[in-house]
């Protein structure tokens, strides 16, 4: 139910955002949290929405579009609620800079819209949507945390590029699973477009298993705990067991999300 909702994405969501404001001692508030679920909440469904109108005669094909066109009018009116709501809650409780800033990436995430919209086969050959969900999650997630740096380090840089990859990583493996589907429903995913990548994604889980590995030897050699790194490492190995086994390709999707809640296991057990 959660993922058919778009409720797993906001979850996971301010989960991270939770995990990086204990990283970065920043005071996260509740509007933060309410602003960032919402928002990540109105992208996600959006774009089912938008999925819905533009191909309503093949998206039955594919599961995680079915709940939505079978209730796309409550869903499409609560969709419009929550928008209004949220332009509101920014509006009030945003400061000057990060309304700016925020505008700024609406903007962005509006023209990706359009052109799936309009112009889907170009739009998603030029930026795989997989990599375009993984940039909208770090940017949307670090978000709170990056504006109130005064200055930036190398460590912003990199926890931004590492969440960035796990999110990549764990649509790619959604797409991957689903490829039978999204191949009826003539669905532009990143293996859809290159089918020969489909034998090279164990190979992208390792490589970035190993630089996650690196990383947390070199935190731990300058007497860090790579508290950030665990978390990371065990969605990679919980995605990496989920591709292997003989679950149905329908279950996959749900866990895969719920691999990206790593931070409440890490955090309870590391200071």
């Amino acid at each position: 139910m959660l993922n058919s909702l778009s409720l797993d994405a906001p979850l996971v969501a301010v989960t991270w955002l939770w995990c990086l404001s204990k990283l970065y001692l920043c005071p996260i508030l509740m509007h933060h949290y309410y602003i960032l679920f919402s928002v990540t909440w109105l992208a996600y469904s959006g774009d089912r929405l938008l999925d819905t109108l533009r191909m309503p005669g093949n998206i039955r094909h594919t599961p995680r579009h079915q709940f939505t066109s079978r209730h796309f009018k409550p869903l499409l009116f609560i969709w419009s609620l929550t928008a209004i709501s949220s332009v509101c809650v920014l509006l009030i409780s945003l400061s000057p800079t990060e309304l700016i800033w925020g505008l700024i990436l609406l903007g962005l995430l509006s023209i990706y819209f359009i052109s799936c919209f309009y112009i889907p086969q170009l739009a998603r050959r030029i930026l795989a949507r997989e990599f375009l969900v993984g940039l909208f999650f770090s940017s949307a997630t670090h978000f709170f945390i990056l504006v109130q740096q005064i200055s930036w380090s190398l460590y912003i840089l990199w926890s931004y590029i590492g969440f960035l990859g796990i999110c990549t990583l764990n649509c790619l493996a959604i797409s991957r699973w689903e490829f039978a589907s999204d191949m009826q429903a003539q669905e532009v995913t990143f293996f859809t477009s290159r089918p020969a990548r489909l034998y090279h994604f164990q190979k992208m889980l390792l490589t970035y298993l190993g630089l996650l590995s690196g990383v947390s030897i070199f935190l731990i050699y300058e007497n860090q705990i790579p508290t950030f790194e665990l978390c990371l490492l065990l969605s990679t190995l919980m995605l990496i067991i989920l591709d292997h086994s003989s679950l149905q390709s329908s279950l996959k999707p749900v866990l895969a999300d719920l691999a990206l809640l790593t931070p409440w296991l890490v955090l309870s057990i590391a200071p």
